[in-house]
This record gives C-alpha cells, sequence and structure tokens, in this order.
C-alpha cells in the first residue's frame, strides 16, 4: 500500500474512468488493483477531476452480510430472521383475531432454524402454546423451556 512519503506515480485519467465507470467498480476495488488504499484513489479523482459517482446501496441482506453466521446464532435471532423475511404478523393464525391493539408474534411450532416452522399467534395463543402462563384454564402445565435456549417473564 503507498502511503505519503512513498512517491506512486498517479495511472492515466482514461485508465481511471475505464475501471471506475466502464467496468463499475468501486474506489477500494480500483486501489486492490493499484496496491494502494481507497484514500490514495480518492486522492487521484480529485487531481484528475473525476466525478465520483452517487454511492449506492449494496446487498446487506442474509450471506451477503459481512456478520451473517447462517445458524450458528441464537434463538432470538432466528425470531427476528423470521420478521425481517416475513413482516410483522397481524392477524392470529388460531383463534383469527385480527385486532390493531393485540400483540402479535411469530410463534415457533417445530425446529427454530427452520424458517417455515413458525405460525403467526397472538400473545395469548403464543404463550397458551409455549405453556407460559399458568392462569389459562386447561393449561397449567409449568412452562417447559428445555428445548429453547430463552427465558420468558410473565
Amino acid at each position: 500500500m503507498g502511503n505519503k512519503y512513498v512517491f506512486l506515480p498517479i495511472p492515466p485519467k482514461e485508465d481511471l474512468e475505464s475501471l471506475y465507470y466502464g467496468d463499475f467498480r468501486s474506489q477500494k476495488e480500483i486501489g486492490e488493483v493499484y496496491g494502494v488504499s481507497q484514500k490514495v484513489v480518492f486522492s487521484w479523482f480529485r487531481k484528475l477531476e473525476i466525478k465520483s459517482r452517487i454511492p449506492y446501496k449494496r446487498n446487506q441482506e442474509g450471506e451477503n452480510n459481512s456478520s451473517w453466521k447462517g445458524d450458528d446464532v441464537t434463538y432470538s435471532a432466528f425470531h427476528y430472521r423470521v420478521i425481517s423475511l416475513k413482516g410483522r404478523p397481524k392477524k392470529c393464525e388460531v383463534c383469527g383475531v385480527e385486532d390493531e391493539n393485540k400483540t402479535y408474534d411469530w410463534a415457533c411450532i417445530g425446529d427454530y432454524k427452520n424458517i417455515n416452522d413458525y405460525k403467526r399467534m397472538c400473545r395469548s395463543c403464543h404463550w397458551k402454546h409455549d405453556k407460559i402462563a399458568n392462569n389459562f384454564p386447561n393449561h397449567s402445565e409449568k412452562p417447559n423451556n428445555s428445548s429453547k435456549n430463552v427465558k420468558r417473564t410473565a
């Protein structure tokens, strides 16, 4: 990498423009071609009066994200993944209630790592399904969270 103590000749303007506009490479990628940092490429652009493109948002979803962990994430991270892929539930699939004042969750009905093993439920049906609350009629069993690494508070 070049620094301020080493003189690096500036490549021809046509070569930089062809990489930047023609091949649609980023300044960082152009820097990798010439063995310099992005800041050096930026200074070259400024000296040669090459206009920078408007930066566009790159795809950062799923495996394209540098923080992607695949299946090696927590139980709650899978719930966030379901919300990002399927959106927030607005109707309960168990009791059929659709009220904007109620809270709805994606309830795991099987393998929490499988996106298709989630069901839209209102908070009441979700807690009945997970056997969280003991004050529901016919659901007085103690909660069983051994298969899930999460604690819930009522």
